[in-house]
């Protein structure tokens, strides 16, 4: 039998048992016929490996079944594999099987540890024609990849038709995830400028205001601008029923008198589409009569989605007045292209039910606080309404309940545990330089004698 394990070349530091290996040298053992140097290859056994498949493995290794093999082609095969820079280690055992007078190889490999998802960001090349590329260079690896391999994807990339230089960032989210951003090396240009191509029912002067609020001056990339597209242009087209809208091409060019680039946006507006049927999920069947009441959708009108937002908005403060306070909504399309129609499935989350809890009364004194409180109303362990308190100390300044001008607030204090919300009434120092009367009962008493 014959054993060599040698460490690979990793693009990370490997680890002392890797560098331990790296200087064994091989060991001869005792076999059938230990003069035996070529054979037959029999098997091949891929072992060590956890997210690269065999599959993907044995390609690399370059060895048929069948083939004359020696020593030199398995550490031929190992380099190969080193090469890739997916693995810490590489190593290989081979023994000869007297039965068949042929080696049987085991290849053991320890995989490099971290991968990160990859992006592309303003290369000027589509997405998905770059991943393929890379794919086909790099087999072994999928939509995750290490660091090791960064430079020979850098590469890549540049054959594969960017015409500027490229670098590489590792960005963080706010959730902590990290993501390999390949982008130009070079600064983006920034957008001085947006034209539209083929727009008609929309003109130049609806358009333009809305996507220079949030594109010019920006720094340029596809991605970008037609998420600023979608945000600020998509809209507009919606709340005319054009709600398959696109925007095939986007040309860029160097803006003459000023520095930054023109992008020309060519627009395909769609045809119009009429609302199909509008359905509401997550609230008692006994609402939904009354929820489209106040939502005034009527099928077969055009599908504004101006009106549809409104509508939405209408439905949820219905709920958020019973005390539903979180209540949100999504609305699901389901588009129609044949009979340009689109159907609405409202689906509301109503979430929690909360509750008038206590309230407390600041700045009146004893004669004046049971009557507001006689006013407030016996309201504790009622729907909480998020307008009661406010329309309440309206109405005390309409009725001119004191005489002397009153600044009066109303704080709501949640308390999720209990699910309920304790308002406090301000009323500064409201009665201190009031006095009782006709207008005015919770004024403050003359002085006796005076």
């Amino acid at each position: 039998m014959k054993r060599a394990l040698v460490a690979g070349a990793p693009a990370v530091v490997a680890s002392l048992w890797a560098a331990a290996l790296w200087a064994q040298e091989p060991r001869q053992t005792e076999i059938s016929n230990a003069q035996v140097t070529q054979a037959p290859l029999e098997s091949v056994r891929v072992t060590g490996n956890q997210r690269i498949a065999t599959e993907k493995i044995l390609p690399i290794l370059g060895l048929t079944i069948g083939q004359t093999v020696s020593r030199a082609d398995f550490d031929a095969a190992r380099e190969r594999l080193t090469a890739t820079n997916a693995f810490e280690t590489v190593g290989y055992e081979y023994k000869l099987d007297p039965a068949k007078g042929g080696f049987d190889l085991t290849v053991e490999v320890r995989e490099v540890g971290e991968v990160y998802p990859y992006r592309f960001e303003g290369l000027g090349v589509d997405d998905q024609v770059l991943r393929e590329t890379l794919r086909a260079q790099e087999p072994l690896w999928g939509d995750q990849i290490p660091i090791s391999v960064l430079s020979r994807y850098v590469d890549a990339i540049i054959h594969a038709g960017v015409q500027v230089a490229v670098t590489w960032k590792v960005e963080v989210a706010a959730s902590g995830a990290e993501t390999i951003v390949f982008k130009p090396a070079a600064r983006p240009p920034v957008i001085a400028e947006v034209r539209f191509r083929g727009n008609e029912v929309l003109q130049a002067a609806a358009l333009l205001p809305a996507i220079s609020d949030v594109a010019v001056g920006t720094p340029y990339s596809e991605k970008d601008l037609r998420n600023q597209l979608d945000a600020a242009i998509r809209p507009l087209y919606e709340a005319r029923g054009r709600i398959r809208v696109a925007f095939p091409k986007i040309v860029v060019e160097p803006a003459e008198k000023v520095e930054g680039v023109v992008a020309t946006v060519t627009v395909d507006e769609g045809t119009v589409y009429k609302l199909g049927e509008v359905r509401f999920s997550g609230v008692p069947e006994s609402d939904l009569a009354q929820l489209r009441r106040i939502a005034d959708l009527q099928k077969g009108d055009t599908a504004n989605f101006d009106d549809v937002k409104a509508a939405v908005g209408r439905a949820e403060k219905k709920y958020r007045d019973g005390g539903y306070l979180h209540v949100s909504s999504k609305v699901e399309r389901e588009v129609d292209d044949a009979n340009h129609s689109v159907a609405l499935n409202v689906a509301l989350d109503l979430g929690a039910q909360y509750r008038f809890g206590k309230l407390t009364i600041k700045g009146l004194d004893l004669l004046a606080e049971p009557e507001i409180r006689k006013a407030w109303g016996p309201m504790e362990g009622k729907p909480y309404q998020p307008d009661y308190a406010n329309a309440f100390l309206e109405g005390l300044r309409e009725q001119k309940v004191f005489d002397n001008p009153v600044k009066s607030s109303a704080e709501p204090h949640i308390n999720e545990t209990a699910k309920a919300v304790d308002v406090t009434l301000n009323f500064g120092d409201a009665v201190k330089d009031n006095t009782r009367s006709e207008k005015n009962p919770f004024g403050t008493p003359p002085e006796p004698g005076k």
